[in-house]
């Protein structure tokens, strides 16, 4: 079956595709009895908003979040918004590509893989040196790493996305330090490489990322910090240079509003808050702007403001 990619789907258009579910949800009638079935379908171009009203107690049952489905309706604007209503969906047992369905970085990989074993080999303390040989010897963390989206929906949300956002932040981090000397500059890129290791267990992806429930429960950051807490002891690392690694991992979001556990409270988390923040938010700025022509770019649903193109 052809794929129609669901941000081609104008006002108006015939919808024949196949989506993936992300979240399915039956909404009683205000004023009469019944539901209808509100989903949201999902590809690598994003999402959109659909509706079945006949049988959907039925279609329902027979749907999971998580399936590939085939869908067939039409397209309409309702108070503002795109959606499809549905006449037709049933669940899709052929095979699927997986690209249509998972954006990856449109670079070269083996580039970001070389500049991560370079970081890896260039930190020379010992302790922190010991930390991260330990962690990423494991093959299954490693292969993990490499894949692995940086985020759910805003920056780096599509395969290899991690790797990019610590190869680039640690370009910005290696700057940093050249203009402040007196931060531990193998600290902050052991900081740098290990920040989000804890998104190898938040997240699930394969057609589509997902929060795991350890991933809601506690966090990227607790498990980053679990990691390395096992890791150091393991191997008999110094306490207090596993203690400062781990303060970087605990406080790099800046500020509890944002889910940092502590505040930075040494330079090398302020280096590495402010680089981590600059990367992701300078990432998905440029992402916007690439996207779309005009004065102006799309509305950005996180900064809550468009992007201006000149």
């Amino acid at each position: 079956m052809p794929k129609q990619m669901l941000a081609e789907i104008t006002d108006g258009a015939v919808v024949r595709t196949l989506a993936y579910l992300k979240q399915k949800k039956l909404i009683p009638y205000k004023g009469k009895p019944g539901a209808f079935l509100a989903l949201t379908l999902a590809d690598r171009t994003g999402t959109i908003e659909a509706k079945v009203f006949d049988g959907a107690e039925e279609v329902a049952a027979g749907l999971k979040e998580g399936d590939i489905i085939s869908v067939a309706g039409r397209a309409s604007v309702y108070q503002g918004t795109l959606g499809v209503i549905l006449d037709n969906i049933t669940l899709w047992e052929g095979e699927v590509d997986k690209g249509d369905y998972m954006r990856a970085y449109s670079g070269d990989v083996e580039e970001l893989i070389a500049g991560f074993e370079k970081l890896l080999a260039s930190i020379t303390d010992p302790d922190l040196a010991q930390i991260l040989q330990g962690i990423f010897a494991d093959k299954e963390t490693r292969a993990k790493y490499f894949d692995a989206p940086a985020a759910m929906t805003v920056h780096g949300a599509y395969l290899h996305g991690l790797l990019e956002h610590v190869v680039r932040q640690a370009e910005l981090a290696e700057t940093a330090c050249r203009l402040y000397p007196l931060a531990n500059r193998d600290l902050v890129i052991a900081g740098v490489l290990l920040h989000d290791i804890g998104k190898l267990w938040e997240f699930s992806w394969d057609l589509s990322v997902s929060y795991t429930t350890p991933g809601k429960l506690i966090g990227h950051a607790v498990i980053a910090d679990r990691l390395i807490c096992e890791t150091g002891r393991e191997l008999g690392v110094d306490e207090e240079k596993a203690l400062q690694l781990r303060h970087l991992i605990l406080s790099h979001h800046g500020t509890r509003d944002f889910g940092a556990v502590v505040l930075p409270q040494m330079l090398e988390a302020v280096i590495l808050h402010s680089v981590d923040n600059l990367e992701a938010k300078a990432n998905r700025c440029q992402e916007l702007l690439s996207n779309g022509t005009g004065e102006w770019t799309e509305f950005d649903n996180i900064e809550k403001h468009a992007w201006y193109r000149g």
